[in-house]
């Protein structure tokens, strides 16, 4: 819809730089603009249509509404000390679409607004026409202007009297471009502007060059905010969030972290530096989502992380439906800002965006969101929504994998998981081969299920091209080496998974149990402790270390450690090790009445192995749904009493694995 209307922009003045000095303080700021504006320009006959950062956009029927609005805006905060605002309405004819506005009326208020020093308001000529005789609105007339993409000079105004400060000729003889008026200067002003160019001109040099940080090899994507003032919307901004950092984990040159270490960042409650000093950083990307109906916009910020220093800032507008171009975009920009090379082949995928569907891409998102949390029934529905929606769309068939293959190593997991990941994982591939995330999955598959291991290494390498970032795949890829006895190779991968993903304890964890196969208990146990000196109650650090510590004759640390776990298999393990046989027996007993399962088949094995009965641990290893640990009884040391008897062999052909 096609209409006249006044347009009012207003910004944060400083906001760029408390951002780069305190985000936090920044972000509070943020949402305390918003309280104060959003009613008080509803209540004067305005019509807030979004915000763009620290920016905002109204339209009013007039521009006496719009004028009116402005200084009660700037006299209300007049004394705010925090909060300063600029302000700049133009009158014009614009075009109203999806709860959004367009048009020259909308750009030509954009760069007027800057023109204003903090705390003022400045107007085009149209608005000053409808407000000239208004007795109780006064104004000076500024000069004219030669505005970026507006064809005509503009005659600017700004608002002066109670409350407002004076003009700022500074603001508008330097914002903006070049005044279409232009007076020859006196020698002495001459001077005086070639003197104050030569410190703008050194300290630009100082800030791109020499202050900035040396060499960026590793960078983080921390939480993106959400603007859109819509409850239970996190899975969006948090689905922008992953989309950038996954862009970014493309780029072979980088060491992305995992989200999964860098969305702790909401809740460890420390300064950046400090975080990042933990993460190992070099930069973080910060930044905010709005969404206003089928529009997106996205504030990107590059971060210092041991000094807390702004570097760079960008805003992004798409529709929903050229969202994934937006986000390659925006992972071209930060690399092109860090001076970071990519191949032929990146700049070929990150270019290649498609456009989606944003309904399924929602369904994509919310499912992704819940999976990550652990809520696999609501994520996989919503998955699957979206692949109702668009059979076609790989990214929904990558999720999908990514979900059932999760659920395949939980001790939950039932018989149908692998198979549907393995047609979920295929499906993807079949309809994008690029995506790194479908050949993880199916190597996963390759290796837990299929036991096909010739293509497993083939999809692990093959995902690795694609993006050398995945934490997951390392670390998968670690155990299936390991597997093999390449043991030196398998640190080096779980190395890796560990520096991507820092904060996730599995991959200090089992980095533990690659050091115990290749029998050094000391860095066994070093390692595993790394992980309860972070986590002291998590479950697999707890389990770990007692397996560890009973391997190595200390059985009361052992057991205290299996108690605090609370995993049975474990504990009746570590009384057998320590000679206690009766209370072996007992929870043996208490396991052999549950139900049987894949985990429930593998303890058994692992508690009548460790009390000396050889045919019982085989009959469990050859339970009919074996679990996805039972092919590391090649190297497990929890097996070595089974590795001289013949039947190990024929367990080891009918995992087609070597003797």
């Amino acid at each position: 819809m096609r209409k006249l209307a006044a347009i009012m922009f207003t910004d944060i003045a400083g906001y760029t730089a408390l951002m780069g000095e305190d985000e936090p303080k920044a972000l509070a700021l943020l949402q305390k603009n918003r309280e104060f504006l959003r009613p008080l320009i509803e209540q004067r006959n305005g019509e807030w249509l979004k915000e763009m950062g620290d920016g905002t956009l109204s339209s009013f029927a007039s521009a006496v509404d719009a004028v009116n609005c402005a200084l009660e805006i700037q006299r209300t905060i007049k004394d705010d000390p925090e909060l300063t605002l600029r302000i700049g309405i133009h009158i014009g004819d614009v075009v109203f679409e999806g709860g959004d506005v367009f048009g020259d009326g909308v750009n030509v208020a954009s760069r007027i607004e800057p023109l204003a020093g903090p705390g003022g308001i400045c107007v085009s000529d149209r608005v000053y026409d409808d407000i000239q005789n208004k007795p109780d609105i006064e104004t000076v007339f500024l000069g004219e202007k030669t505005l970026k993409h507006v064809k005509r000079p503009i005659k600017v105004y700004a608002l002066t009297g109670e409350g407002l400060p004076a003009p700022s000729a500074e603001a508008f003889a330097t914002e903006g471009a070049v005044p279409t008026r232009v007076a020859i200067p006196s020698r002495r002003i001459l001077a005086a502007v070639i003197g104050i160019l030569i410190v703008i001109a050194g300290y630009a040099i100082y800030t791109r060059y020499i202050s900035r940080p040396g060499k960026i090899e590793t960078i983080a994507v921390l939480p993106f905010e959400d603007l859109s003032g819509v409850e239970n919307n996190e899975w969006f901004s948090q689905g922008m969030t992953e989309a950038i950092s996954t862009n970014l984990s493309k780029v072979s040159a980088l060491t992305v972290i995992s989200n999964q270490s860098a969305w702790q960042y909401k809740v460890a409650a420390m300064p950046i530096p400090e975080f990042g000093q933990r993460l190992k950083a070099d930069v973080f990307v910060t930044g905010s989502v709005l969404r206003v109906e089928e529009k997106v916009r996205i504030t990107a910020r590059l971060i210092e992380a041991a000094t807390n220093r702004h570097l760079w800032a960008q805003d992004y507008e798409r529709d929903m439906a050229n969202i994934l171009a937006m986000q390659s975009e925006v992972a071209r920009a930060i690399a092109g800002e860090i001076k970071v090379k990519l191949t032929p082949e990146e700049e070929t995928r990150l270019a290649s965006a498609r456009q989606i569907n944003p309904e399924t891409y929602e369904a994509y998102l919310k499912g992704m969101f819940y999976v990550y949390k652990g809520e696999y029934e609501q994520g996989l529905t919503y998955l699957n929504q979206a692949i109702e929606k668009d059979p076609a769309d790989p990214l929904a068939y990558a999720g999908l994998a990514f979900g059932y293959v999760t659920i395949g190593h939980s001790i939950a997991a039932t018989p149908d998981v692998w198979p549907r990941a393995r047609e979920a994982a295929l499906r993807a591939l079949r309809l994008d081969e690029t995506l790194a995330e479908g050949h993880a999955a199916l190597a996963d598959v390759k290796t837990y299920y299929e036991w096909d291991w010739e293509g497993a290494e083939q999809s692990f390498l093959r995902a690795d091209e694609l993006n050398p970032n995945l934490a997951m795949n390392h670390y998968h890829y670690a155990w299936y080496l390991a597997l093999f006895g390449r043991l030196d190779e398998a640190i080096v991968e779980h190395k890796r998974a560990q520096e991507l993903d820092p904060l996730t304890p599995l991959h200090t964890t089992y980095l533990g149990w690659l050091y115990w196969i290749g029998g050094d208990y000391e860095k066994a146990i070093e390692e595993i402790r790394k992980t309860l000196k972070l986590y002291p109650d998590d479950w697999e650090g707890l389990w770990s270390l007692g397996y560890v510590l009973a391997d190595a004759g200390m059985y009361e640390e052992a057991i205290a450690a299996h108690q605090k776990a609370g995993d049975l298999g474990a504990l009746g393990l570590t009384y057998a090790k320590a000679g206690r046989r009766d209370e072996a027996q007992k929870i043996l007993a208490e396991l052999e009445e549950e139900e049987a399962t894949p985990w429930g088949a593998f303890s058994l094995a692992v508690l009548y192995t460790a009390l000396g009965e050889k045919d019982e641990a085989f009959r469990w290893l050859a339970y009919e749904q074996p679990h996805t640990f039972v092919p590391w009884v090649r190297v497990l040391p929890l097996f070595e009493p089974l590795w001289a008897d013949p039947r190990f062999k024929d367990l080891l052909q009918r995992m087609n694995l070597p003797e």
